[in-house]
């Protein structure tokens, strides 16, 4: 009896190609799919084979083979599973052949282009698998090839199979469809064996991919029901960005509230506020931020005495940022509105005593639930249209550690350092060459092997010459490393050896030129 690819397979496979994007470099794992699609043209076995890779109809193609959701939706029909998004009628041109010219072939030499009569004559190059495993799936020290498995399982969904069809069954069917040499194949992909009964069922079963790969995807939240805004907010992200769309599978799941943790110089405090100026309508009205310290208590995050001459006591109790925030999120209940409240070094302060009894009421099974305020003893509750942002340095070995029942009520998202933040930081500068963004590139990777949990990427934000990359270094980056090392003084002393060879890279490279 003939098999089919159970459907709920189809939603894990989802699942893991998002989570290899998050393992791989993320911004560039979108480069998978336009590859592939010069693969199954047949320009990869061998590479140097010259194949017809035109827009219309070749890349069309191979976007309505394997990626196309028919339920109407005319304006955004097709879906990427690499970023987990709806993707416009227009991607294979806009996007995805975008991606194979400018970046593919023009910027890491994985393929050449030549215009012909027929169009564009594409071929890889002999080391494409090389190139595409530095640049996409080499992260710090691991290696992260992509599953080729949910790869399969995706892409040939709506196939039959044979009853004796197994894992292996998949992997086979995928090397027939994008041939490529052996030693390029185990150089890009991972093969995991899984159990028969996992992967398949009846053929006569019905089964629903359409829904359940929609169901998958992740849509753009940005009000309390997910219905999109009738207006766009002032600054909106990146929707493909790695860090937002973890933002909103947590917020359509449910959280409490959300935590970037992370280095110093990561981008936590950028993300917050990114994310925060993503999700809310009115910036000015709707976002709250304050910053924890030691000193910082409950009278200055719920409610507080401020001083009042016409008062008998001579002081009256007002609401503080948190309070504040409440009623606000109350305002725009009805609209299905977003209150972000951004609460910076979350971690600096003392939970028990900044949140008090609100450590129950920000859970969200509690949200909405009244309780009594201690010092204006009125009632209040924590409406489930506001949402927590906060950041965390939890390698700061100044502060004390988290309360774990602080630590529980929250959902934490890594902001890693990365290599390919501080590359595209560089490259936008316009101060340095592709061979000398490479080489800084290199030396920031080694870096974090060197300094304990590593340094930012951020660092490189006001980087644009050589110039600055010494001042920077000198009065940002060294400082920071060397209170991670502390008083390992041989540790430093190989951090500080490595810029200065790094200086000598890029200018011996500067007097070539």
């Amino acid at each position: 009896m003939a098999k089919k690819i159970l459907a709920e397979r189809v939603a894990l496979a989802l699942n893991n190609i998002g989570d290899w994007r998050n393992a791989a470099k993320s911004q560039a794992a979108t480069h998978l799919l336009p590859m592939l699609a010069l693969i199954e043209r047949g320009a990869g076995n061998p590479p140097g084979n010259a194949t017809l890779m035109n827009e219309t109809p070749h890349e069309f193609e191979f976007w309505d083979r394997y990626f196309r959701l028919n339920d109407g939706n005319t304006a955004k029909p097709y879906f990427n599973p690499v970023t987990l998004r709806r993707a416009e009628a227009g991607f294979p041109h806009s996007n995805s052949a975008t991606i194979r010219k400018n970046t593919f072939s023009g910027k890491w030499n994985a393929a050449e282009r030549e215009d012909t009569d027929a169009g564009e004559s594409w071929k890889l190059a002999d080391e494409y698998a090389d190139i595409f495993r530095d640049k996409v799936l080499s992260k710090g020290q691991n290696i992260q090839r992509a599953p080729v498995l949910d790869l399969a399982i995706l892409m040939f969904r709506g196939e039959d199979f044979s009853d004796t069809a197994d894992a292996r069954t998949l992997e086979q069917r995928f090397r027939q469809q994008f041939p490529m040499r052996d030693s390029d194949y185990d150089k890009l992909f991972i093969f995991h064996p899984e159990d028969q009964s996992k992967l398949f069922i009846d053929a006569a079963e019905p089964q629903d991919y359409e829904n359940t790969i929609k169901e998958t995807l992740v849509e753009d939240v940005k009000t309390a029901s997910s219905i999109p805004a009738a207006a766009p907010p002032p600054i909106s992200m990146d929707l493909d960005d790695p860090i937002l769309v973890q933002v909103q599978q947590i917020l359509a799941l449910g959280t409490s509230g959300i935590i970037f943790t992370g280095a110093p110089g990561t981008g936590k405090s950028y993300y917050a506020k990114r994310v925060a100026k993503h999700l809310v309508q009115d910036v000015d009205r709707d976002l709250f931020k304050v910053q924890f310290h030691p000193s910082y208590g409950y009278e200055d995050f719920v409610e507080g005495y401020r001083p009042d001459q016409a008062s008998t006591s001579g002081f009256q109790i007002v609401d503080k940022t948190f309070l504040l925030a409440c009623t606000r999120a109350e305002e725009l209940k009805s609209q299905n509105g977003l209150v972000v409240l951004i609460v910076d070094e979350i971690n600096r302060g003392d939970p028990a005593r900044i949140f008090g009894e609100l450590l129950t009421y920000i859970e969200r099974t509690y949200r909405g639930e009244q309780f009594t305020l201690p010092f204006s003893g009125r009632p209040a509750s924590v409406p489930d249209n506001l949402i927590f942002l906060g950041t965390m340095n939890p390698y700061d070995r100044s502060v004390a550690q988290v309360d774990a029942a602080f630590v529980r009520r929250f959902d934490h998202i890594e902001v890693a350092p990365s290599r390919e933040v501080a590359e595209e930081l560089l490259e936008a500068s316009g101060g340095f060459t592709d061979d000398q963004v490479a080489l800084i590139g290199q030396w920031f990777e080694t870096v974090q092997k060197m300094v304990p949990f590593g340094i930012g990427h951020s660092f490189f934000a006001d980087v644009k010459n050589l110039e600055h990359l010494k001042l920077v270094w000198r009065y940002r980056m060294k400082p920071t490393a060397e209170h991670a090392i502390e008083l390992n003084d041989g540790a430093i002393g190989n951090l500080t050896a490595s810029f200065d060879a790094l200086i000598r890279r890029i200018e011996g490279a500067a007097d070539d030129a």
